[in-house]
């Protein structure tokens, strides 16, 4: 099907709605208003000169709002899907994100759950450090209008921001200074812990510790799986996080130099509930993506549709088609046409993590200014909205 397109200056592409979707859903009404609900949170809480933009477009927090509350009420009014793929033509815009080089990846995370310890003991031994104190952010942004937007990571050492400290340079150091322990874990854990960026730890008293993203030490991610292939040691349509963790497993005098190939290292923090994403709402299984926060509105509307591993088997496939709610990001999430669903907790979260890597179309959507109530950009927020917008 041909799509009327122009570029915009976000790199996604504006398509006339009518050719675009069928906008046909297969997940849960109940869950597609816990995602809506948790973006709605956020908005309320940003400050109220927070923009986001679409191409040329900027919408206020009160916007994005009306934005999504007009969505569910056309979900409300047209159960019909034609009627409501007319509506949805009629009073939103659309965008469709594409990568550059036309192939676009969809993949999954989940939240972990991993055995812990309050003291090194025996495999148990490896730290879960909070953000280290002397851990400085930097905006470059803030020092000048022609600087790019991009945030920093790094240390003062006799006056100089230097680099944060690399994965490896970090074991090093254990403890290391300034960042308080959380717990101890395997090594490998971690490592797996760190990419999916939330998880519970899981102590021999039976209590639980729920951790979640605080920070990174700024290094570029680098993939494990990628590492292995080219060391010839998986090939690449093998590759898993349960493939990757079984060759660990089966090379144990190898685990630590792989593990260092990826410099990239996550902080945490203790938080009462989530996982957490980006914008400090609770992720909604089935529903939170995380995309690229440099290029794609934080907690607007999506839709995904790609093809998921069928009932645990890495052959058959099923069509996925659904409405979500961008709110995470990730280290490893870059680009147009990048995007990780969430998918919870359990075996078949961390299956579906691990097996998902497939193509796919990713699309945001935003009402269209003409229908959305005419003071939106200027109405007042509710209580709460005199907080810092979240990383």
């Amino acid at each position: 099907m041909l799509l009327a397109a122009c570029a915009v200056p976000t790199g996604l592409v504006a398509l006339r709605a009518p050719d675009a979707e069928t906008w046909r859903d297969d997940g849960s009404a109940a869950s597609l208003a816990a995602a809506i609900e948790g973006s709605i949170a956020y908005y309320r809480r940003v400050p109220r000169q927070t923009r986001f933009g679409y191409g040329e477009l900027s919408y206020a927090p009160e916007e994005m709002i009306a934005s999504l509350e007009l969505f569910r009420a056309l979900r409300q009014q047209h159960p019909d899907p034609v009627a409501f793929q007319r509506a949805l033509a009629e009073r939103f815009l659309i965008f469709d994100s594409i990568a550059e080089n036309g192939k676009n990846l969809l993949t999954g995370y989940f939240e972990p759950m991993i055995p812990g310890s309050h003291a090194p003991a025996g495999a148990l031994s490896t730290p879960v450090y909070a953000r280290p104190d002397n851990l400085v952010e930097v905006e470059l942004s803030r020092f000048g209008e022609s600087l790019p937007q991009r945030t920093l990571y790094g240390r003062v050492s006799e006056g100089k921001l230097l680099p944060y400290y690399s994965r490896s340079e970090i074991h090093q150091r254990e403890p290391l200074e300034g960042a308080r322990v959380l717990a101890y874990v395997n090594e490998v854990d971690l490592f797996f812990l760190q990419i999916q960026g939330s998880g519970l730890v899981r102590f021999d008293d039976g209590t639980v510790l729920r951790v979640n993203y605080a920070a990174s030490n700024g290094h570029p991610y680098r993939s494990l799986g990628a590492e292995l292939v080219r060391r010839e040691a998986l090939p690449v349509e093998l590759v898993t996080m349960q493939s990757i963790r079984r060759y660990l497993a089966d090379h144990p005098e190898l685990v630590r130099a792989l593990l260092f190939t990826n410099s990239s290292y996550t902080f945490f923090r203790e938080v009462p509930e989530g996982p957490l994403g980006n914008i400090d709402v609770p992720l909604t299984p089935g529903r939170s993506i995380a995309l690229d926060h440099r290029l794609f509105p934080k907690g607007s509307l999506a839709y995904i549709r790609t093809e998921l591993p069928v009932g645990g088997a890495a052959g058959p496939l099923r069509p996925f088609e659904r409405f979500m709610l961008v709110q995470d990001t990730g280290g490893a999430i870059r680009g147009n046409g990048r995007a990780d669903i969430f998918w919870g907790q359990g075996p078949e979260a961390e299956w579906l993590a691990g097996h998902l890597k497939h193509p796919g179309r990713v699309y945001l959507l935003v009402a269209r200014k003409e229908f959305l109530p005419p003071n939106a950009a200027t109405a007042p927020l509710a209580a709460g909205d005199a907080s810092a917008e979240p990383r």
